[in-house]
């Protein structure tokens, strides 16, 4: 599953890159005019940009493919919900925060036997993004980026016996590769693959505020 799920998001990202380098590359100028219209271009561009400095941006999403839970454990919640927020500090770079939930259950069924095992897990932290749009010249709609998270898993479990405690929290590490694509100036659809916050792949709406 965790194979096939990265494999999807290679192949989303692949995607996403090719088409913005399409998109900003397949338009040709008319041979007149083309100073003036060199100029228009730019002004409409900057009016368009999707990122820069001073931006405020908001990811609401969910996440797919949990690493925090082990083999056997079924999902008590279809997806890990996530809610991410970054603030741009330069035009390439955005730093920000970020929080994540999942749950999952592990169900034994024997002869004479029943047992049922339940682990949440909430994650808090900080991220930081590097945004690659003016160095691969990436077409206006396009945002792709990546960066690292740094924050802390709280986790707890209980048994249908009576248990009930924390256990296994700790600090949380992560790398990621994303890409947003802009419906409009303030709205995008984004994904995020990487060993972060809950999640394997993140997917979700994303908000310039």
């Amino acid at each position: 599953m965790k194979k096939q799920l990265f494999v999807m998001a290679v192949f989303m990202a692949t995607c996403v890159v090719a088409m913005a380098q399409s998109a900003s590359k397949g338009k040709v100028l008319p041979k007149t005019k083309v100073k003036q219209e060199n100029k228009v271009s730019a002004k409409n561009t900057t009016s368009i940009r999707v990122y820069g400095k001073g931006d405020q941006l908001l990811n609401v999403g969910i996440g797919i493919g949990s690493p925090f839970f082990g083999s056997g454990y079924a999902a008590s919640l279809p997806v890990n919900p996530s809610v991410s927020f970054e603030k741009g500090i330069t035009d390439e770079i955005s730093v920000g925060g970020q929080l994540a939930y999942a749950s999952s259950k592990y169900d034994l069924n024997t002869a004479g036997a029943n047992y049922s095992f339940k682990q949440n897990a909430f994650y808090i932290g900080a991220r930081g993004s590097y945004h690659f749009n003016e160095l691969l010249e990436l077409a206006p709609k396009f945002d792709v980026y990546g960066g690292a998270s740094l924050g802390y898993v709280i986790a707890s479990v209980s048994n249908s016996e009576g248990f009930n405690g924390a256990t296994g929290s700790g600090i949380g590490f992560g790398l990621f590769a994303g890409g947003k694509y802009y419906l409009s100036n303030h709205t995008a659809l984004f994904a995020e693959l990487g060993y972060q916050s809950l999640g394997l792949l993140n997917v979700g709406v994303a908000f310039k505020l």
